[in-house]
């Protein structure tokens, strides 16, 4: 599957809407005009196609690793937004449109009902004179002077400040006076748009997932003169399957704004895109899961079914909003990154999606290993690798458009001429969950440990063999720093059997997951083992996340022995 094509129809139809349908008109008659041509983009794509993204946080850079595409909408917290002007930057640079919620820590103490110190009367909150008023207001300020930054670098924002508003867990949601909590809403949209004059901003209004009946959920909203968009975060839904769930939400949501646009705010995974394309699912505005791929809440082959789908708009297919230049967008698209692409015999296909949506492509490079092995300067973007010589890859392409701008896509890995003896054979750990995961040549699943530093695993290869390398492909977070790579001829279980023929310490900490590609003098071995005596990065609070464990050989030194992955 390539890249699909800029959608460019929907966007130049917006101008067709009459003023005033599905919110078009902005509550804020001063919304800037980068702001209203996102508005009007939104307008022009609802109930057509969806947009896609997600909300950035630590568990989910990994979308695009698995799925070659970048979300259309990125979703960050104003309250752990990081530097504003790099996100202002990093934000026009890529050119996505950027929607910022606010976990607001009031006073210092948690967002969170059950963990606060110290109770919030919403009702004191939103009374002018009161101490709780004016910590309300001088908290806003400090909101706002972010805000500021993001408006002067001509960046809109859609605003979805109190999200989950009627869900109950967040301090402002006021379960006896829901009018309170919609006076919030009203206080900080007349505070950041008229006081601070901030026109940068959508307002997006954010239901909680549950049981709520409808006439408690209107009680919430604080009206349409102050929301642009509405919607609700949706979770527990089976997404594959579920058709009844998604329609009660939207319907009520529906009913408690009735004239505006509806976006899924939160989810666990984007709703079947199939069923939502053929009517049968609700054509919500956007949907932005909220866990990052793989997880077993978003599970990759699904992410990457969605992210693909021809009914799911990306980033690369967004119109060029906004007057500046945004660099190309590159992805790898085949093969996957899932321990499949192990190339035995024949030569790796290598293809890419690249799209320059301000300009053109002029060309796409690939690399392997940081070296430059081919260029294709048209679509659909490939590269045959042939006579590679056999070993381990890390596979990217860069894409460079008209005006030498370039982007660096996801990586993948690959092996070439070589077969892995490890594949499908037993394995033994000191402990922890499906030890057999790591050999089972799916880089999604995982051995997880017990919560300690020495731990342990080896696999039996079956037969005496010459070895010399082993791969370690390691999970979210939770890597080694100290280990060790031993061999063994014969009884695994006696220590005296094991001799030590690679050893690391003070092993660079990687966020996500650390591939460490391990060579030593060739040794002859039954048994492999990792051991593992100290987790990288001070992160005790789980075990090691082991995703593969590999020892690669030459598929000309094994022969009819040799086991291999599927797909090559």
């Amino acid at each position: 599957m390539y890249c699909r094509r800029l959608f460019l129809i929907a966007f130049t139809v917006s101008c067709c809407f009459l003023p005033g349908a599905f919110g078009i008109e902005p509550v804020n008659p001063n919304l800037d005009p980068s702001g209203r041509e996102v508005l009007e983009y939104l307008a022009s794509i609802y109930q057509t196609r969806m947009l896609c993204g997600y909300n950035v946080y630590v568990h989910t850079p990994d979308d695009y690793e698995q799925t070659a595409k970048h979300g259309a909408i990125w979703g960050r917290d104003i309250r752990w937004l990081g530097d504003p002007p790099v996100i202002a930057s990093h934000a026009k640079k890529h050119g996505y449109i950027l929607t910022l919620h606010w976990h607001w820590f009031y006073d210092d103490d948690s967002a969170w009902k059950n963990k606060r110190k110290n109770p919030v009367d919403v009702g004191r909150v939103v009374t002018p004179g009161t101490a709780e008023h004016r910590q309300a207001i001088a908290e806003m300020a400090a909101a706002a002077d972010r805000l500021q930054v993001l408006e002067d670098a001509d960046v809109p924002v859609l605003w979805r400040p109190l999200h989950e508003i009627d869900g109950g867990w967040f301090w402002r949601t006021d379960r006896d006076t829901p009018e309170n909590t919609a006076k919030l809403w009203r206080i900080m949209y007349d505070y950041l748009t008229h006081t601070r004059k901030l026109d940068n901003l959508i307002w997006v209004y954010s239901a909680g997932a549950g049981n709520n009946t409808l006439e408690y959920r209107q009680r919430f909203y604080p009206g349409d003169a102050y929301v642009d968009i509405s919607g609700i975060d949706i979770y527990s839904v089976d997404f594959e399957n579920d058709v009844d769930k998604y329609w009660e939400y939207y319907n009520l949501m529906s009913k408690v704004s009735p004239n505006k646009m509806l976006a899924c705010g939160e989810c666990d995974a984007i709703p079947d895109p199939d069923k939502t394309q053929q009517g049968e699912l609700p054509k919500w505005l956007y949907a932005l899961p909220w866990w990052g791929t793989p997880n077993p809440r978003r599970p990759v082959d699904w992410a990457r079914h969605a992210m693909r789908h021809d009914f799911i708009i990306t980033l690369d297919e967004l119109p060029a909003l906004g007057a500046s230049d945004t660099v190309p967008h590159v992805g790898i698209l085949d093969p996957l990154d899932d321990g499949s692409a192990w190339y035995d015999n024949n030569a790796p296909v290598i293809t890419a999606c690249a799209v320059d949506r301000g300009g053109s492509i002029k060309r796409v490079e690939f690399y392997a290993d940081q070296m430059l092995k081919g260029i294709d300067e048209s679509e659909p973007y490939m590269f045959t690798w042939n006579d590679a010589p056999p070993g381990c890859y890390d596979i990217k392409a860069v894409a460079v458009d008209n005006l030498n701008q370039s982007t660096t896509s996801n990586n993948v890995r690959i092996v070439v001429g070589m077969v892995d003896l490890a594949l499908g054979k037993d394995v033994v750990a000191s402990s922890g969950q499906s030890p057999q995961q790591a050999v089972d040549g799916d880089y999604h699943s995982t051995w997880s440990s017990s919560k300690s530093d020495d731990e342990w695993i080896y696999v039996d290869l079956g037969a005496i063999h010459n070895v010399e390398r082993v791969n370690l492909l390691w999970g979210w977070k939770i890597h080694a720093e100290d280990y060790s790579i031993d061999v063994a001829l014969n009884d695994p279980d006696a220590l005296t059997s094991w001799t030590t023929v690679y050893s690391q310490t003070d092993q660079h900490y990687t966020t996500w997951e650390a591939t460490y590609r391990i060579r030593f003098a060739p040794t002859r071995a039954r048994y492999v083992r990792m051991h593992a005596t100290k987790r990288a990065g001070r992160q005790t609070w789980g075990g090691y996340q082991l995703v593969a464990f590999e020892v690669p050989v030459p598929s000309k030194d094994i022969g009819d022995v040799a086991s291999s992955h599927s797909g090559n």
